[in-house]
């Protein structure tokens, strides 16, 4: 349980109270009951909101994400779970076809992330072929994205059905 050592840590010397959320890196806990080391739960990566006292997910994602970068020589480049992606209307949540696209954030509140479908009829230049999600929301529903999310401007990730990405 690393991540959850390192959020007790990391809290440890600091006031907390029940209920508060930290966010810690990539990822977002909540004090369950304060003190030292304090109870924490984790998001369950299952529905909006829904914590757990389960770190087993969290912990998986942040291996997933250590072991993208290493396989893209990449060094991390940090995002939030609350900061949004561009999603195009054509994609579908496990869906064929997809790929991500990060470039440059254009706000505190951006990713810099594109989510789209290859061969998609959609026009980029039309608002209303796209949408604003948050990460945490496009995680939810499809699990395949999470690995990627801490990669640099400039990377293309393909993503097939069967979880197979390249870069």
């Amino acid at each position: 349980m690393l991540m959850k050592s390192l959020v007790q840590k990391f809290l440890s010397g600091r006031p907390h109270n029940a209920g508060e959320i930290v966010e810690f890196g990539w990822f977002i806990f909540r004090i369950a009951e304060p003190g030292q080391p304090p109870r924490l739960e984790s998001l369950d990566f299952r529905k909006m909101a829904s914590f757990t006292n389960d770190f087993s997910e969290a912990e998986r994602i942040h291996s997933l994400q250590l072991a993208t970068l290493s396989q893209f020589e990449a060094a991390e480049c940090p995002c939030t779970l609350r900061q949004s992606a561009l999603v195009s209307v054509s994609y579908a949540p496990e869906g064929h076809d997809v790929f991500i696209e990060r470039f440059q954030p254009a706000d505190r509140n951006d990713s810099g992330w594109y989510v789209g479908v290859y061969n998609d009829g959609e026009d980029m230049n039309d608002v209303a072929s796209f949408t604003r999600r948050s990460l945490y929301e496009l995680t939810i529903h499809d699990m395949r994205l999470a690995p990627y999310w801490l990669l640099p401007p400039g990377r293309h990730v393909s993503i097939t059905h069967e979880h197979n990405a390249k870069a």
